[in-house]
């Protein structure tokens, strides 16, 4: 007899089909087939589909722990954690991120799967309006900031999702941090750490 599949397999196995299938393409069968698992077994462990995939987002979210802490007076250091995170997030789980945005406008399940890491990027606001406020960084929308900087990284996952073919090595963070720096700070003469 089989031992019992883990709900990690089970997370992996729903995160993997619905960044293929998209959320209304994935059925519970495909998913309880990719973890190996009975369809029956999935529904009396999890409940329904919104429940599988909430609990398996929350379970990926909470693997990439972002430790914002309290902003500090480093913008670059600041900075290059959040970089580094979504790098990390995009580079494992690009195809899923960017499944669930796309879905999350027509499907109310899906949305409210995104409100964990809505709260996310409120406290990646509150590291950018710090930095605002101390004028370390052009005042402007916090978000609008946020996809500046992650703009590099995202476009990568992006570029990988249409073209499966793409090769171009992952960004380095540190790199992407130093030239958001160039045109982001108050006073864009002075140096970009």
């Amino acid at each position: 007899m089989a031992g019992r599949v883990s709900d990690e397999t089970v997370f992996d196995a729903v995160l993997a089909v619905v960044a293929e299938q998209g959320y209304e393409g994935a059925t519970t069968r495909a998913i309880a087939d990719a973890a190996g698992i009975n369809e029956a077994t999935l529904f009396r462990r999890f409940g329904s589909k919104a429940n599988l995939l909430r609990q398996a987002v929350r379970g990926s979210f909470a693997e990439f722990a972002l430790d914002l802490g309290s902003p500090g007076d480093d913008v670059a250091a600041d900075l290059l954690t959040i970089v580094n995170y979504y790098s990390r997030l995009y580079e494992t789980r690009g195809g899923l991120v960017l499944t669930l945005m796309r879905e999350a406008e027509f499907n109310q399940e899906v949305a409210a799967v995104l409100g964990e890491p809505e709260s996310l990027l409120e406290r990646v606001d509150e590291v950018v309006l710090h930095h605002q406020r101390r004028g370390a960084l052009v005042a402007e929308p916090p978000r609008q900031t946020f996809f500046a900087l992650v703009g590099p990284v995202m476009m990568r996952a992006v570029a990988r999702r249409v073209d499966r073919r793409a090769t171009q090595p992952p960004v380095d963070p540190e790199v992407v941090v130093r030239r958001f720096l160039r045109g982001h700070r108050p006073d864009a003469t002075g140096p970009a750490t």
